[in-house]
């Protein structure tokens, strides 16, 4: 095989988004699952006493530090399946393309320029 060679494999990348998928969608649920979890305990350092008052403004931002981390972790996962969802159809469609043009030498409809053939 020339080193210059394209080759890509349409069914393993459709197997891969599809794993993909499962696994950013996965990502949404377990985020919003922590999320859920998470925000039950924000009244754990107190209400109104000087300990309260002390650890509420850390403990806030470190949940929703844990949040946004997780959130963004999650979104990485689905843009990479979108990624991997955009890289299948241009393979796919060049794939057509060529598979086409392959066709259309072999059966000898080369009429694609302005002279209609005629040189």
């Amino acid at each position: 095989m020339s080193e210059n060679a394209y080759s890509a494999s349409p069914a393993a990348l459709i197997v891969g988004t599809r794993q993909i998928e499962q696994i950013s969608r996965l990502a949404n649920e377990m985020i919003s699952e922590f999320i859920s979890d998470v925000s039950s305990t924000s009244g754990w350092p107190g209400h109104d006493d000087d300990f309260a008052k002390q650890m509420k403004p850390q403990e806030k931002k470190e949940r929703e530090g844990s949040v946004d981390t997780g959130s963004s972790l999650s979104e990485a996962i689905v843009s990479i399946g979108d990624g991997t969802l955009t890289n299948l159809k241009s393979v796919v469609g060049t794939q057509n393309g060529v598979l086409d043009a392959i066709h259309d030498s072999s059966t000898g409809d080369t009429n694609t320029g302005s002279h209609n053939g005629k040189h």
